[in-house]
């Protein structure tokens, strides 16, 4: 399945310390779907984010902003 599916398609959790987090999740059973990755928003600011699958499959999207 992907994050960008019609219905719920994933969920989204902003997190303080990214990695560490992807880290216990992947401890925990989940799954990575990519890598880390890193967009700038204008007026906003920088993102990284990832998507990870937790061990039922659901697609959960972790984000660190700057």
């Amino acid at each position: 399945s992907t994050a960008n599916r019609q219905g719920l398609g994933h969920l989204a959790f902003e997190v303080s310390e990214l990695e560490a987090c992807v880290q216990k999740a992947l401890d925990q059973g989940a799954s990575k779907h990519g890598e880390i990755s890193r967009a700038t928003v204008d007026g906003v600011g920088t993102i990284h984010f990832i998507y990870i699958a937790d061990p039922e499959g659901n697609i959960i999207e972790l984000q660190q902003w700057e």
